[in-house]
């Protein structure tokens, strides 16, 4: 019996398919990794990783990144997904300090970087994954040199300025640019260092002036404005709101709300928890109407991502809702219970953090997350600004290997954990880690007990 094992072990080490047994381990190098057939997967255990990964063999062959199977240039498949055969078994499987490689029957060889089997498949990511939000409230809003970056660093040619703000937006839901010349051209080369400008029925760049009525919207008035997000009436609502005020109002008035619609969200769930569900998963419309423009989108107040359920967009806007036509009579009650009560809970005082913007200072916030007032105002005020698309913006986070909440966040690898991280993997990567970590570790003690604080205020 024992002299068995050690054949059928001795077979599957060389890469022999063993006809006495369909299961076989490997374990080679100490920086190697350890194989395991379980029957329909392969078990991968690495000293590098927390725990192992398991792929299915479809999934091993339809990875496959040789040149016959992946376009390196333009970064396609080219594996011909038809050919797969679901019960598809490797002959042969053999780990090396660097790779994994695999012989599969028809005598195609594939190999796989460890790094990639970690930052590519379900366990891996789900494992590695650490969101960079930090939610806030007014007293434990972000200090300035956290979420600030002055124009002359967005010039730098090594880029961590932009880094740093992306970061910012990712984290606490907004950033600043400083020291931007308070003109609107200036406000837009500024940020387009960052991405590229939304085009929308606004314009690319858009300025208020006054009480001027360019638009039929509240915004274009000199009226209090609560806390909302854009563009509900939006499909696909815009994912990143600038402002620039290049001119304070005259005669007062007209500063800038804030509110942490994800701490909102939090608190809502935790105390109406029936109310949340409603509202997650109950739609209704919203609309924007002006001469020439009919916009109207149906959808829910709050949005999930598809694989891990953590919220990833809060929809809210008073202003905009259409006519309720998409909700039944039995459903009325519950729906005017349930949003009344959110409305109630944005409106709480306690969220609201007010500033006044100054020209030089330009804004970015999270529409997905962040919601935005305004103070009534007396006078001339001059507010500048534009957008960005959800899909431009999360692209420049990744180009900076900064990982977007809202691309599957599950799937985005961390930039924390340090003990994943393979000895392989790019040098850059761990350049980033450090000046993350630069960036928000000296006010991490700080906003825990604010946190605390906040929790035991919440009590009473």
């Amino acid at each position: 019996m024992l002299q068995t094992k050690v054949f059928q072990f001795c077979r599957s080490l060389y890469g022999v398919r063993c006809e006495l047994s369909r299961r076989w381990s490997s374990q080679h190098h100490i920086l190697g990794a350890k194989t395991v057939d379980t029957g329909g997967c392969l078990e991968v255990q690495h000293p590098h990783w927390p725990h192992s990964l398991r792929v299915t063999y479809p999934w091993l062959r339809d990875h496959c990144r040789c040149d016959q199977c992946f376009n390196h240039v333009t970064v396609q498949r080219k594996f011909d997904l038809g050919t797969l055969k679901h019960n598809i078994r490797p002959a042969a499987v053999n780990s090396t300090p660097k790779e994994l490689e695999v012989t599969w029957p028809d005598g195609h060889k594939s190999k796989y970087d460890y790094q990639f089997l970690w930052q590519n498949t379900f366990e891996g990511r789900r494992t590695s994954y650490k969101s960079p939000r930090l939610f806030w409230t007014p007293s434990t809003f972000p200090e300035p040199d956290l979420t600030t970056v002055p124009l002359s660093a967005l010039e730098s040619s090594d880029k961590n300025g932009i880094q740093k703000l992306l970061y910012s937006i990712l984290r606490h839901g907004f950033g600043f640019i400083s020291e931007v010349p308070p003109d609107i051209e200036s406000t837009r080369l500024a940020v387009e260092k960052v991405c590229a400008v939304q085009k929308t029925f606004y314009g690319e760049m858009w300025e208020m002036q006054g009480t001027n009525l360019p638009h039929y919207d509240t915004a274009y008035t000199s009226e209090y404005i609560g806390p909302h997000t854009d563009q509900t009436y939006f499909s696909s609502a815009a994912r990143i709101q600038v402002f620039h005020c290049l001119q304070p109002a005259l005669e007062g008035g007209g500063e800038t709300l804030l509110v942490d619609g994800f701490n909102v969200a939090q608190k809502y769930k935790e105390k109406y928890p029936q109310g949340y569900d409603f509202l997650s998963s109950t739609a209704f419309p919203a609309q924007y109407k002006e001469e020439g423009q009919q916009h109207a989108s149906l959808d829910t107040v709050f949005k999930h991502n598809p694989v891990t359920g953590n919220l990833q967009q809060f929809r809210f806007n008073v202003y905009d809702r259409a006519p309720l036509s998409s909700i039944p009579m039995e459903k009325m009650q519950d729906f005017y219970l349930h949003f009344s009560n959110l409305v109630k809970t944005v409106q709480n005082p306690r969220n609201e953090h007010w500033l006044q913007l100054q020209p030089g200072m330009v804004l970015l916030i999270d529409n997905w997350r962040i919601m935005h007032g305004r103070n009534k105002f007396s006078g001339m005020r001059i507010m500048c600004g534009c957008y960005f698309d959800n899909d431009d913006f999360s692209s420049a986070a990744r180009s900076f290997s900064l990982q977007s909440p809202v691309l599957q966040e599950a799937f985005e690898p961390s930039q924390f954990v340090a003990h994943c991280v393979h000895p392989s993997f790019h040098p850059s990567t761990a350049t980033v880690q450090a000046s993350l970590v630069t960036v928000c570790s000296d006010k991490s003690e700080d906003l825990k007990k604010h946190h605390k604080k906040e929790a035991k205020e919440d009590k009473h």
